[in-house]
């Protein structure tokens, strides 16, 4: 059996939610080939640094790319819209034709559906990520058309099977991998500034329709520009100024070199959790990566940028994890209020948390795999993992 696991991304940040699968599979079933297949050179050596720390893994490394035509124009044409993901499945339908299942963690994929070669491959979607957004996955009409849909916890299970995107046998509760991924590479706190002041990671999501960076972005940086006695760290998400030409954004240049100021906009550490680990408080809106924040439960404050509901339900559920604020006038006294309540809102954080993702005796690798390796023989789910 062939088994292929597919990173076809302009960034890194989906690695570590995919390969603990392929690695922990290749371990545990000698007997099936499990590939690798990469279209950028950063996703493959971020895979391979996760590898190291698999030492029994047995997994094949393939780059793949697209037509010489798209790799010389892309440069050009990103900076308004994405097109070479869907190029390289062009490209190289053929190949991913062979294998038995394809494991993917993004939805262009889909396309491949559409290739009567691709008709007999089971198509796996692992997800990249575990937020409220429900213009995102696990909320996507589009995961019915999945053969396995693999969720990190009960929550997304929930939704999933409450709204009739999965049947009983096209999903299975995985875990989340990424913290085993990410765990040789991130400190429990890493500390970045010369000084013991509280730190503040600021934590936008990419698209401007769900995310503080439009409106409140150069106000936020304006704080930490003028108070030398809070730190930030500037880690969006890594797509927010792509496509800077298009629906991107664009970071002016007067927040750069401040002692007291990290501006990052898509390095490791923004991927593998270094900065949500050494961070005090959280700044953001609708990013997934609060709930990896809040492995470690800390205050956080949230920025409402929507235009006005009509009722007093929060869009997002993670804005019952600390203050919402609708501006960015009173950050010291947001700050503070968001250290003096987070008792209050502590309880709800770790129950969100232990709902979010199934944490147990088995690793998310190693159920991941073995769900993977089950469907893929016999095209069915073991309850045990649902």
């Amino acid at each position: 059996m062939r088994i292929g696991f597919l990173l076809n991304h302009y960034d890194s940040h989906q690695v570590p939610h995919i390969v603990p699968f392929a690695f922990k599979l290749s371990e545990l079933y000698p007997d099936i080939e499990v590939v690798i297949l990469s279209s950028t050179l950063e996703q493959k050596d971020f895979a391979k640094d996760i590898a190291a720390h698999y030492p029994d893994q047995r997994c094949h490394f393939k780059t793949i790319s697209a037509s010489p035509l798209i790799e010389l124009i892309d440069p050009i044409l990103a900076q308004w819209f994405f097109i070479r993901k869907s190029a390289v499945i062009r490209k190289n339908i053929s190949l991913l034709s062979t294998f038995d299942s394809l494991i993917v963690p993004e939805m262009t994929s889909l396309v491949l559906k559409k290739y009567d070669s691709f008709r007999d491959v089971k198509l796996i979607f692992t997800g990249h990520g575990a937020g409220d957004n429900e213009n995102f996955p696990p909320f996507d009409k589009r995961l019915r058309e999945f053969d396995l849909c693999l969720v990190p916890g009960e929550k997304y299970a929930e939704i999933v099977t409450r709204r009739e995107l999965v049947t009983p046998t096209s999903y299975a509760i995985s875990g989340y991998p990424k913290f085993e991924a990410v765990a040789p590479f991130s400190k429990d706190r890493p500390q970045f500034f010369n000084n013991n002041n509280p730190t503040v990671i600021y934590n936008p999501h990419h698209h401007p329709n769900h995310s503080s960076w439009p409106k409140l972005g150069e106000k936020i940086l304006d704080f930490f520009y003028v108070n030398k006695k809070y730190n930030l760290i500037f880690a969006p998400h890594v797509l927010l100024f792509k496509r800077k030409l298009g629906r991107g954004s664009s970071l002016p240049k007067a927040y750069q070199k401040q002692d007291n100021i990290i501006l990052d906009l898509g390095s490791r550490a923004s991927i593998d959790m270094t900065y949500m680990n050494a961070a005090d408080i959280y700044f953001g809106d609708s990013s997934s990566q609060i709930y990896e924040f809040l492995r470690r439960p800390r205050p956080c404050v949230f920025f409402d940028t929507l235009p006005p509901r009509s009722d007093d339900e929060l869009p997002y559920f993670n804005w019952n994890f600390g203050p919402v604020v609708k501006n960015a006038e009173n950050l010291e006294d947001n700050i503070a209020l968001a250290l003096s309540t987070h008792n209050k809102f502590l309880p709800i954080q770790k129950k969100s948390f232990a709902h979010t993702f199934e944490i147990g005796a088995t690793t998310a690798a190693e159920r991941g795999a073995r769900i993977i390796e089950v469907f893929s023989r016999t095209g069915t789910v073991d309850p045990q993992w649902q």
